[in-house]
């Protein structure tokens, strides 16, 4: 842990707010100056520590804890099958073989952005996984934590318990893998999985230790302890204290003196906020914030704003079935085409981040044409410009022409389907996030918009679902809790609204996921919508499919265009070909959506008070009408925390606010039309013709 800059230019008491009730200020203090400290970075390329076979590390119970710093994807390594893919931060095994000494004792790491943690059994090498849900950011050091007490797991994210699962197993205490920092050794000595980021003061202990005792001691300099089998500090000289073994480093793995510092107590609390979330505000904007503190200590404060407009709008595409175009002799290649072309040409003037099709890609599973027609028409997407190197991102469905699935067939077959949109297409792509199984049957993408990822999954038409692969779209979410998720399957919804047989299981599987927003499909030649409400959380799913109409559809899609200001989604049909939109209800609306965290660049203010009862700024000059978003970050003696983001719109004047922020508080005078909570919106009537 690094020592820092001695801070006087904020001081700290009890209570420190912007109030004119905060105790009396005292008199500037410095911050406790500890030892000279630091941590190991690792590459996440080939970068690793270990300790080599140290069978006193072989435990059936423990608790394993660091402090971490990500600072980019890392590789990921399994623990086996039924475990999880982690980017490993500590570890013991990895799935190697099951009912023997080499099945993993213990692997701690990350899945996706939050907390995993896997061992497998003794008795007979099953795998018992589990996993966090709070993301971890990139550039930020937290500490983090595995318990496992011989019943149950346990994961910790800055002291608080972030996830836990039932095991009632044992772990396999006696397998023969070396003890690894930032990846995981297998039997014959074989690296997998690194660690892309900052490591530091790792602690090994024989037993589960509680909550508050994770808490108690995260924040201090742990040298011994009851249960205490081994620390690693990864000081910057490279000594340690207490272990069992010296490390050896691999790779182009260093020492820093950046590191979170121990010692100093716990970081401020944020105890209120100004402007409060959600109000209306002068034109003159005053931030402000309550903190609360253990001790005196200095303080500074760096506000982040920004305000909202048009220019932070973007658009995502979605392609419906496009089936008819492929079919050879018909001369309707354009609409296809014409389609993708549209994407590109307009993608800097509509901010086009992101492509979605439906299924359905070609009509005739066996026709070599077809699949040339789309494989053409989809390549215009990829073809490389500055800034995308990949081309625009998309992600592809598969329809039950594409698996063969149609008429009376009831065996599905994707040979074709990945022969030209399979693995090897997408693998090297930056966007491409995976694919359950062996194949592209089921697969995810991820894309970006104003500092926010996007998570998309495609989930292939079945007639008999695979609950595994529903299972597995559900992690995929997990994986990433502060992703925008959006679930893509062919056969979504009816003409009337309703469900299908497979989308009614993805929605049980989905609804209680608060990042899963919208859900989109084709295969019935129709429009409707419907937009489901599970404990106040709403997902919105969208059927668009023209292949009915005169040549098959005529070229006509969707434009999704986001409004992160407006908090709204407008939906818009429109033909590339015929340059017409179709404006009827159920072609053109606009779905509110919660686009919180979208947005450009930040400005940044720096308060350096000598008064931590002033730790006010004021911000003037900002645009009536308009809606900013901000947020603070507070550093104290090296300990950091910043607060949630929040948003408030600039009203013409001080009464005009506090009339506004006024109604806002009261309930309605009069009762209103309740709005639908759950169902179908604008929809026709049920028609199963309709599919195809």
């Amino acid at each position: 842990m690094s020592a820092i800059r001695n801070l006087l230019f904020a001081t700290s008491v009890v209570a420190c707010t912007g109030s004119k009730d905060a105790p009396p200020v005292e008199t500037p203090v410095e911050c406790p100056v500890p030892g000279e400290a630091g941590a190991l970075v690792l590459d996440g390329v080939d970068d690793l520590a270990t300790a080599g076979m140290k069978p006193e590390l072989g435990l059936s119970k423990f608790t394993i804890e660091a402090w971490i710093r990500r600072d980019g994807a890392g590789v990921t390594m399994t623990s086996g099958l039924g475990g999880l893919r982690l980017v490993p931060i500590v570890t013991k095994g990895l799935g190697e073989g099951d009912g023997s000494n080499v099945d993993c004792n213990y692997a701690f790491g990350l899945w996706g952005d939050v907390l995993g943690a896997d061992f497998e059994d003794a008795a007979t090498g099953a795998n018992h996984p589990v996993f966090g849900k709070t993301a971890i950011p990139v550039g930020e050091w937290h500490h983090v934590a595995a318990t496992y007490d011989g019943t149950a797991w346990r994961l910790y994210l800055d002291g608080v318990l972030d996830g836990e699962s039932t095991a009632n197993a044992t772990p396999r205490a006696d397998s023969v893998h070396p003890f690894t920092i930032g990846s995981s050794i297998d039997s014959v000595g074989k690296r997998h999985g690194f660690f892309a980021g900052a490591i530091d003061e790792v602690r090994v202990w024989d037993h589960a230790r509680a909550e508050d005792e994770v808490q108690d001691a995260m924040r201090k300099t742990v040298a011994m302890g009851e249960g205490l089998l081994a620390r690693w500090s990864l000081d910057s000289d490279g000594s340690d204290t207490m272990s069992l073994a010296p490390l050896t480093i691999e790779g182009e793995a260093s020492f820093s003196t950046e590191t979170e510092v121990l010692d100093q107590g716990a970081p401020p609390t944020v105890a209120s906020t100004t402007p409060i979330d959600g109000t209306m505000t002068t034109t003159d904007v005053t931030l402000d914030l309550g903190l609360e503190m253990a001790m005196k200590e200095p303080v500074e404060v760096t506000y982040h704003l920004r305000e909202l407009g048009d220019t932070d709008d973007f658009t995502i595409v979605v392609l419906p079935d496009t089936q008819i175009y492929t079919i050879e002799g018909r001369n309707l290649e354009k609409y296809f085409n014409d389609q993708t072309k549209w994407i590109r040409a307009h993608r800097a003037e509509y901010n086009i981040v992101g492509v979605i099709h439906n299924g359905d890609v070609i009509n005739n599973e066996p026709q070599l044409y077809q699949w040339n027609v789309a494989d053409k028409a989809m390549a215009i997407l990829e073809k490389a410009e500055p800034g995308l190197p990949d081309g625009v991102p998309y992600g592809v469905g598969v329809g039950n022409h594409d698996n063969k699935l149609t008429g009376t067939n009831t065996v599905l077959d994707t040979t074709k389907f990945n022969q030209f949109f399979g693995v090897d297409r997408y693998a090297n792509k930056s966007y491409y996030g995976g694919h359950y199984g062996t194949k592209n049957d089921h697969s995810w993408v991820t894309f970006s918009a104003g500092g926010v990822d996007f998570v998309v999954v495609s989930l292939m038409y079945e007639l008999d679902p695979d609950p595994a692969a529903i299972a597995w779209a559900r992690s995929i979410f997990q994986m990433h809790p502060d992703a925008f998720g959006i679930l893509n399957t062919h056969y979504l919804l009816g003409s009337g609204g309703g469900f299908s047989p497979q989308a009614k299981l993805i929605y049980a599987a989905l609804k209680d996921l608060p990042n899963v927003h919208l859900m989109t499909g084709g295969h019935v030649s129709a429009e409707s919508r419907r937009m489901d409400n599970f404990e106040g959380h709403v997902i919105h799913s969208m059927l668009a499919d023209y292949q009915g109409r005169t040549d098959g559809g005529a070229g006509y899609m969707r434009i999704w265009e986001f409004s992160p200001a407006a908090g709204t989604v407008s939906v818009r049909s429109y033909s590339p070909t015929l340059d017409k939109y179709e404006t009827d209800a159920n072609s053109e609306f606009t779905l509110d959506v919660d686009l919180r965290g979208f947005g450009g660049p930040f400005q940044d203010i720096a308060v350096e008070s000598t008064d931590p009862t002033k730790l006010a700024t004021t911000v003037p000059a900002l645009t009536v009408g308009k809606t900013y978003e901000w947020y603070a970050d507070i550093s104290s003696c090296g300990k950091h925390t910043e607060t949630p983001l929040s948003r408030f719109t600039v009203a013409a004047s001080a009464a005009a606010a506090q009339q506004i922020n006024k109604a806002l508080d009261q309930p309605p005078r009069r009762k209103r039309t309740k709005p639908v909570t759950s169902g179908p919106v604008d929809f026709g009537p049920e028609d199963p013709s309709l599919a195809d």
